[in-house]
């Protein structure tokens, strides 16, 4: 008999609808004690009232899942109240006192896993669906949340399963049954490995999804960094000036750029200087520069080039960068084909911040450097998984030299031991440290 856990399943706060959920096997029983209409039906919503030993509370909607027909396979029962937070605590702490236990962070769905409701890259995609940032992060947590990852590595677990199959018949019954060719065995592993390393290359691409990437805005004072800053934005983050070194301090900002969470940082003008918080603000700027994905490099198109500029060039010399001559609004001094022999074979893009004058081009070549990224390729997208797919790998790496040798009960060994990587990933003799570190990333009532 499992103990029956109890949480509040809703954000702590005001709302239209509070939510309290129950799971084990004294999870009816305890509802009932609350409940003023009998349950006799799972599956179906009772109105009523809900009192504490004769007290009424609230009113509410109590549904009943029974087992195994539920979140976490056990019995469940959610009781859905007005969204307040004494009447919530109030239940809660009568049924922890009838014997609910108070739930630890993620244990509905950990019992889920244990369960065999959901895989764990299923519970990975649950928390990645409440937390995702942008439509793309939603979309790529809900492919997972309906099993792509899952049905991808069943495949290569069957495959591993099929060749080390062959290899033990071969070891087990030598005198009956037809050696396999090395070559062949190389092909089915060679394949093996690919699946896995195409499986391993998404993740990735799937962390700029969900966490997005760091664009830093840098140049010398007063070429235009915050105006460009605002014009990407769409409206005005940071104080613009026509006075050289308005911004002495980097300003964040982040937004949903083509679907993808994008962190732009705009820096004060690298210079030298005496003073000592511009200088806090330079070696910040400097940081911000350093930690980015993409710099914007804005050049003054009607100043010449100078000790500043070139000094600047070389520092981000090593990042990824897109070039952009502003103010193209005003008598031109520096041109592209100037610029050019600076940054040969990088992007230079002339626009006129002010006037919002070439800004699509610069979204453009943004989306086309960081950008460029198929969601529907994507299947790995969290660090247990992409260690446990390269802890596979490694086995395989290490079958593929044992039969170089010969040794093929060695090669069967490290096909086993793959495949019972795999087989964890279902929630079957899953290591207590994998699944305390996903869950220890859910809230109390998931």
């Amino acid at each position: 008999m499992s103990d029956t856990i109890a949480a509040i399943a809703t954000p702590r706060g005001f709302g239209g609808i509070g939510i309290i959920r129950l799971s084990g096997d004294r999870a009816l029983a305890l509802a009932q004690s609350i409940f003023d209409k009998k349950i006799d039906l799972p599956r179906y919503a009772y109105y009523g009232a809900i009192a504490i030993e004769g007290t009424p509370i609230d009113t509410g909607i109590v549904i009943y899942y029974q087992k195994p027909h539920s979140y976490t396979g056990e019995d469940v029962v959610e009781i859905s109240m007005h969204g307040g937070i004494k009447n919530l605590e109030m239940v809660l702490n009568f049924l922890i006192s009838r014997g609910a236990r108070l739930a630890e962070r993620g244990e509905f769905t950990r019992r889920a896993v244990e369960n065999g409701k959901m895989d764990i890259f299923e519970a990975n995609a649950v928390l990645e669906l409440i937390e995702a940032k942008t439509e793309k992060g939603v979309l790529l947590a809900s492919s997972r949340l309906f099993g792509r990852l899952g049905k991808a590595v069943e495949v290569v677990r069957n495959k591993i399963l099929e060749v080390n199959a062959k290899i033990e018949a071969v070891i087990d019954f030598p005198f009956d049954v037809e050696e396999i060719p090395e070559e062949t065995l190389r092909d089915l592993l060679e394949d093996i490995k690919s699946d896995i390393k195409k499986l391993i290359t998404s993740y990735k691409a799937s962390r700029i999804v969900f966490d997005g990437v760091r664009i830093a805005i840098a140049g010398k004072p007063n070429v235009g960094k915050s105006t460009l800053l605002n014009a990407l934005l769409k409206f005005d983050r940071a104080i613009v000036s026509e006075i050289p070194g308005t911004t002495r301090d980097t300003i964040e900002e982040t937004i949903d750029f083509f679907g993808f969470p994008v962190k732009i940082i705009d820096t004060a003008g690298i210079k030298e200087t005496s003073d000592k918080i511009e200088s806090l603000g330079i070696e910040r700027s400097r940081r911000a520069i350093e930690t980015s994905d993409l710099i914007l490099f804005v050049f003054d198109a009607s100043t010449p080039l100078d000790k500043e500029d070139i000094e600047l060039a070389e520092f981000t010399s090593e990042k990824n960068r897109i070039i952009v001559l502003n103010k193209t609004d005003l008598p031109k001094v520096l041109t592209v084909d100037a610029l050019s022999k600076l940054f040969p074979n990088e992007v230079i893009i002339e626009i006129s911040a002010l006037l919002k004058e070439g800004i699509e081009l610069v979204e453009e070549a943004i989306k086309k450097k960081l950008l460029n990224i198929d969601i529907d390729s994507i299947l790995v997208s969290n660090k247990i998984e992409f260690e446990l797919l390269n802890n596979t790998l490694t086995h395989i790496d290490k079958a593929s030299e044992n039969l170089e040798t010969g040794m093929l009960d060695l090669v069967s060994e490290e096909l086993r031991e793959a495949e019972e990587i795999l087989s964890s990933t279902t929630g079957e003799n899953i290591s207590q440290d994998i699944l305390n570190a996903i869950f220890s990333r859910f809230c109390i009532g998931k």
